[in-house]
């Protein structure tokens, strides 16, 4: 029972959760890529309620802001060196 209690007051349910159909929709991905990337835990966090998988809105927008910053830093590393030296 404090185990519950410790729970419900440490987790935020601060909004929507989608199916994840939606979400297949929302990214214009099939979604057994979703399955597949839950599998290898490369996707957005999620819950499995009653069988059923969701995501909350908060999350999804997380890991998209998570994407949008590795990618400008990917660039940023993919850029060849100017420098004579390589460096």
């Amino acid at each position: 029972m404090e185990t519950w209690q410790h729970l419900r007051k440490d987790t935020k349910m601060d909004g929507q959760c989608i199916s994840q159909n939606e979400l297949a929709k929302r990214w214009q991905v099939s979604e057994s890529t979703l399955e597949r990337w839950r599998y290898e835990g490369i996707g957005p966090v999620f819950m499995k309620l009653r069988g059923k998988v969701r995501y909350r809105d908060s999350d999804i927008l997380a890991f998209e802001a998570q994407a949008l910053q590795a990618s400008t830093r990917q660039r940023s590393f993919t850029e060849p060196s100017h420098r004579p030296d390589g460096l």
